[in-house]
């Protein structure tokens, strides 16, 4: 387990943080993936809480996917906790890459790739976030490189997985 988690769950119980909304940005960019791919089965690799798929978003639909098509994962909430085993069409993974330390980002990517039989979309953050973990100064972005170095990373377990992926600075 990633060594920061436990941090992560404890902001996470709050309540009011890692909501999972950054993936509605990219809704259309997503769905077109999924007609594309003819993707039914997808996981969602660090949701958050997972509202982007409740009301009143119920992004999912605007996939033409039912709720039990998407896998929900994320290991700083307890609905969500349970790493999924087996492949899914498709694996998304929004705002999550840059909280994932640097010494673990290649074992990261390489458990997305795993999960995919037709393609990996993800979204990176390439600035610190506005937020430190709570007592610290330590920013919440602990990995921050160029586009560019992270494009790099996803074309080589792409290449290794002939998966296809879509990787998208986040604004």
């Amino acid at each position: 387990m990633n060594a920061l988690v436990p941090l992560y769950r404890e902001m996470a119980a709050s309540g009011d943080q890692f909501h999972g909304l950054s993936i509605l940005q990219h809704k259309a960019q997503i769905g077109k993936l999924i007609v594309r791919h003819g993707a039914r089965k997808v996981l969602d690799f660090g949701c958050g809480r997972g509202d982007a798929y409740k009301s009143p978003h119920k992004v999912h639909r605007d996939w033409n996917l039912k709720w039990w098509d998407v896998t929900l994962y994320d290991p700083s909430f307890p609905t969500h906790d349970e790493k999924p085993g087996g492949k899914f069409d498709g694996v998304l993974c929004s705002d999550v890459l840059e909280h994932v330390e640097e010494a673990d980002v290649d074992a990261f990517i390489e458990d997305l790739f795993t999960r995919a039989s037709k393609f990996v979309w993800a979204s990176v953050c390439c600035r610190p976030a506005k937020k430190c973990f709570p007592g610290t100064e330590t920013n919440l972005h602990v990995t921050i490189h160029p586009v560019e170095w992270w494009d790099q990373k996803f074309a080589d377990a792409a290449e290794k997985h002939a998966v296809a992926y879509y990787l998208v600075e986040t604004p």
